[in-house]
């Protein structure tokens, strides 16, 4: 008897072995080894099939097979094309008899006689181990020696004084200034120029515009209608302030981060605002897509470009090559990438009022005193049908500004119209079709779209998608569209008041299948009277500033994949530089830790950076040429010494920007011969404007619209701007994405992409074609020859005052006999102004 049971179970193995034998390994063979064996370097998501360990194993997703349970078996699942997303193999389903057959053999036992095959080991990639990664010299401790910037021969005080100038403000010195410093021998002359460029307005203009680079600001959406960013500008003069203030440069990251949750926000100088959270407006300027057709991997791909420029602007890491992978080179692992998604998955944009806490307690106690216009609400009962949500709760809705204090959806308070504010919703996934949202206030035009004053907004997958707007009528009335884009996505509303002449009142919001609005039965009407102006109430300023959402950490996607997770991954922040796991705790986003670990004084690498950045605007090149990779695969230092010096002294000098620059500039090797360098693109149309006298210098506001040639064509064309401007500096001109000034593309302006923190300088025949053909070249120049045409004196005065204004210095004998004589031919001043614009030396510092 015993013996027949070992001969049976025997029978049983050599049917199993001959079953996978003829039906399994051959298709294993032929349609899997190619991308799953030993035959290939990194079998395809890590799984590999030519052994019985590999498929047991599995790959990146988990085991490819549950013994005894087909259903549950990825490999079964891949194999049968049930799942869009995983199909296998790729070039074609199998025959529904093979399918059975893998389903068979996993039902008894998934046999498999296959031993020896080679089977990649479990290991930890060479760029995740951590510790190794500290060793690396820009994961240390800041070596410090001594602070010595030597330079070579010196150049004349005219050619350091244009390089100065162009490099503290982004403008070409004045004649007078020139004049000024040559003739000044005391031994502060160059102090006093510095310290006279530190504290003008334009220094803040021309730092904010660099640091503009490494936050892709952009003032539209991009994609297909290129609608516009609210508010952008904010931002943008935020940063021209916090540069001219000399804030200190961890402040700076810190309210970049978590500007929104700073403990003690830090007001404007002038008392108005709060400047911390319109910093996190830089969350925000990324591509937005107008019609995502996925709700998570649109989000996962916006987290994505968030930490990409995070980490390339403060730490110099590329940290988003590791959302499918463990970073090949630097040691990241894919789970602190996921550390810090979990982080932004857990943030998210409102339109907010960011007044002061001075100037919201002037707005209150003026509200206070606004007589109260309703003395009885609306008594009414909206009759839901199957198919119908009500959307209510106002008073879990996020509130800013006065206009809503007193609860409920009515942005007159206590009836004044020049109360402004905002509600936002909880995000949900838009389940219905359509919304109706029962509404009254003052008319608006619902073409304005986002800048319409008075609307509820409906974002999603954070585009602006649908708007709601009043018809003016005192009684509630239906507004009601169609969720064409929104079905299925990710959404938010927002109640928006931002208009000091009228009101918005919202009764409620139905989320539902039919077309039409519900019934309302009204038993009776409200008693109220009419808002007031209210015009006593002080102004309120608005911004897209960053805040806490439903705070949660994310799983890991595999292979980057938002449709196979992995598992929880808990926020933190880089290993590497952390001593422990970098684990943030407390209930919020985590963004508070992750501020103040990146702006620690033991964070050298944030110190590294900066200095990195600015000694590469005086010179051309950082001491790490690399500028946005500090990890293994960009350059290692020229010399570290001296970059640990400057970040050590800067770190002893409170962070300050400015006593850096300025330590820089007036080095030894600042004052000597150095390679030439090209103006950036702005700078050239910023000389332009200053030569021809149309220069504004008004600092901060709106954007002025760019100017749109007749050439210029697409969707959401907007209408054109003044072809100067209106003499603003180009940092004012709006940046559209899909409608870049063509002058400063030539120029190698920088895509709003990502960080960009050295931009590509480029020699290329567009660039002499836009000189000399462009409409605003030729505009600057007749204004430019219309100036100088007025200017009391002979021809050879105003040739010698063109040229110092255009070179900064006095024009040589050959020169000055060569302008005359082209004037003496009859051409115009304003065509001697077109060749200078024209010229090298224009365009070029020494």
């Amino acid at each position: 008897m015993k013996f027949g049971l070992i001969l049976f179970v025997f029978a049983l193995g050599a049917f199993a072995d001959e079953f996978f034998e003829k039906k399994i390994r051959p298709v294993l063979v032929e349609r899997c080894y190619g991308c799953h064996s030993e035959k290939v370097r990194e079998p395809k998501a890590g799984l590999r099939l030519d052994s019985r360990e590999g498929v047991r194993r599995g790959g990146d997703s988990g085991p490819a097979i549950v013994i005894g349970k087909p259903e549950e078996s990825r490999l079964l699942k891949a194999i049968s094309y049930t799942d869009f997303q995983l199909r296998m193999p790729p070039t074609g389903k199998l025959p529904d008899a093979v399918v059975a057959d893998f389903a068979e053999w996993i039902r008894r036992g998934a046999e498999d006689p296959r031993e020896t095959s080679f089977v990649v080991p479990a290991r930890k990639p060479v760029g995740s181990d951590i510790e190794r990664g500290k060793k690396y010299w820009a994961f240390q401790p800041l070596r410090p020696g001594k602070l010595e910037m030597p330079g070579g021969k010196p150049v004349s005080k005219e050619v350091w004084i244009r390089r100065v100038s162009f490099d503290l403000t982004g403008l070409p010195p004045t004649p007078a200034a020139v004049r000024a410093f040559v003739a000044d021998s005391s031994p502060g002359a160059y102090e006093t120029v510095v310290d006279r460029l530190l504290a003008s307005p334009q220094y803040g203009e021309r730092y904010g515009r660099h640091w503009l680079d490494l936050v892709r600001y952009a003032e539209t959406n991009g994609h297909e209608y290129d609608n516009n960013k609210l508010d952008a500008y904010r931002y943008r003069d935020y940063v021209v302030r916090a540069f001219n203030e000399d804030l200190p440069y961890d402040q700076f990251v810190k309210e970049h981060v978590a500007g929104d949750l700073l403990p003690r926000p830090r007001v404007s100088r002038d008392g108005a605002i709060l400047e911390s959270p319109l910093a996190t407006g830089a969350y925000w300027f990324g591509e937005v897509l107008n019609s995502a057709t996925d709700s998570e991997k649109s989000r996962a791909d916006e987290v994505d470009n968030q930490i990409d420029v995070m980490s390339k602007a403060f730490l110099g890491l590329t940290v988003a090559c590791a959302r499918c992978h463990d970073h090949k080179f630097d040691p990241i692992p894919t789970a602190d990438y996921y550390g810090l998604a979990g982080i932004l998955h857990s943030t998210s944009m409102r339109e907010a009022v960011v007044d002061s806490p001075e100037r919201r307690a002037a707005i209150q106690a003026a509200h206070a005193k606004i007589p109260l216009r309703l003395q009885a609400a609306e008594k009414r009962r909206i009759v839901l049908r199957p198919g119908d949500e009500l959307f209510d709760g106002w008073d879990q809705w996020q509130s800013s500004g006065e206009a809503f204090s007193l609860g409920g959806a009515d942005s007159s308070g206590r009836g004044a119209e020049a109360l402004v504010g905002s509600l936002t919703s909880r995000k949900f996934r838009m389940p219905k079709r359509y919304v109706h949202v029962r509404m009254r206030g003052t008319q608006s035009d619902k073409k304005l779209v986002e800048n319409n004053p008075l609307r509820v907004t409906l974002v999603a997958d954070e585009y602006r998608s649908e708007y709601f707007v009043a018809s003016g009528s005192a009684d509630f009335e239906w507004v009601s569209a169609r969720m064409v884009l929104p079905f299925e996505r990710m959404c938010y509303f927002e109640v928006v008041d931002r208009s000091r002449s009228g009101h918005l009142e919202v009764d409620a919001i139905v989320i539902s299948d039919h077309k039409e609005p519900p019934q309302v039965v009204v038993e009776s009407p409200a008693v109220a009277s009419a808002p007031v102006a209210g015009a006593e109430i002080p102004e309120s300023a608005f911004a897209m500033v960053a805040m806490d959402e439903a705070p949660h950490d994310v799983k890991l996607h595999i292979r980057g994949s938002h449709q196979n997770l992995g598992e929880v991954v808990p926020r933190h922040v880089l290993q590497v530089l952390s001593p422990g796991d970098g684990r943030v705790s407390g209930p919020g986003s985590g963004r508070l830790e992750l501020a103040e670990w990146l702006a620690s004084p033991g964070n050298a690498l944030t110190a590294r950076v900066l200095v990195n950045r600015m000694w590469k605007h005086h010179f051309g090149k950082g001491l790490v040429k690399s500028t946005d990779n500090f990890g293994l695969t960009g350059d290692r230092p020229e010399s570290r010494e001296m970059l640990d010096a400057l970040a050590a002294q800067f770190l002893a000098d409170g962070w300050s920007v400015k006593k850096l620059n300025r330590r820089i500039v007036l080095s030894d090797a600042y004052r000597g011969e150095l390679p030439v360098r090209r103006l950036e693109a702005e700078a050239v149309r910023d000389a332009m404007l200053a030569v021809s006298g149309r220069f504004d210098s008004q600092v901060g506001g709106p954007s002025v619209g760019p100017y749109i040639s007749k050439y210029q064509d697409g969707r959401g064309k907007p209408v054109s701007g003044p072809l100067d401007g209106d003499g603003r500096r180009s940092l004012y001109v709006q940046v559209r994405r899909n409608f870049l000034s063509p002058m400063m593309l030539a120029f190698d302006y920088p895509l709003p992409v990502s960080t960009i923190g050295t931009r590509s300088v480029s020699t290329v025949p567009s660039q002499a074609l836009i000189l000399l053909n462009n409409e605003f070249v030729l505009q600057q120049a007749e204004f430019w020859g219309s100036r100088i045409g007025k200017v009391a004196g002979d021809d050879s005065l105003r040739v010698r005052t063109m040229f110092e204004e255009a070179f900064g210095r006095a024009p040589l004998d050959w020169e000055l006999q060569e302008s005359l004589s082209f004037l003496a031919q009859g051409r115009s001043l304003a065509e001697l102004g077109h060749v200078l614009l024209n010229s090298a030396e224009f365009l070029y510092v020494q």
